[in-house]
């Protein structure tokens, strides 16, 4: 896929996003999902293909977005450093740096992002257009108003302020920050609930390109 994206289409600018859905997608907004049914990080219920699993069967599994994002990582620490920009190695190396994300995924905080639907309703994020998470129109509301609301910077707050000890604890915390607060529906080995969903591939990406990673930001802090 990068290499065609590369080569093919001459792209310089590449951004990976994981295809991630529960099967309750339609009814029931993120971050609505009832504890007692978020199954524990690794089971079945928490991969694709499985009959008891809560993803769709298009949901990308865990471990393989890690290893894709690895060989991919791989392939572009090689050859293509400086020359292909891709969002996720790019916000890693800022961040290594000590440097802010470039990435509303990788950020402490979100709520950056909002989204205004053809009747004018702004919701706290595109992935989040439920009506639990409207703050208003803006045929009524000044967006910024809704922008800056208390309602809006909690939401955007709770990215960090809502995760698991098992978050708190990794060693990737400041590159990761528990991710899309989307995808936190399962448990943490400890059956905390509220851990990503793709954790264990972000964990076995950022274990993969740590090193590279670091010497990148060495070099560019150089």
């Amino acid at each position: 896929m990068y290499r065609f994206l590369r080569n093919e289409i001459n792209s310089t600018y590449i951004q990976f996003i994981p295809c991630v859905e529960p099967k309750n997608f339609h009814t029931v907004a993120p971050q609505h999902w009832q504890i007692d049914s978020m199954p524990m990080l690794g089971s079945t219920a928490a991969k694709p293909g499985h009959a008891d699993s809560v993803v769709t069967d298009w949901s990308v599994d865990p471990d393989d977005w890690g290893y894709f994002l690895s060989r991919t990582f791989d392939e572009w620490y090689r050859k293509d450093v400086g020359r292909v920009l891709v969002n996720l190695f790019e916000t890693a190396v800022v961040q290594t740096m000590g440097r802010p994300a470039q990435t509303c995924v990788t950020a402490e905080f979100c709520g950056k992002a909002l989204a205004i639907e053809h009747d004018g309703e702004v919701y706290s994020c595109d992935h989040y257009v439920y009506p639990s998470y409207s703050l208003g129109n803006i045929h009524k509301t000044h967006l910024g108003e809704m922008a800056f609301s208390a309602r809006q910077q909690s939401f955007g707050y709770a990215k960090r302020d809502s995760l698991p000890a098992y978050c708190a604890q990794c060693k990737h915390l400041k590159l990761c920050w528990g991710e899309c607060p989307k995808n936190r529906f399962v448990r943490s080995p400890a059956g905390e609930p509220g851990l990503n969903y793709l954790c264990s591939g972000i964990r076995r990406f950022y274990d993969h390109a740590g090193p590279a990673i670091r010497q990148l930001a060495k070099q560019s802090a150089a």
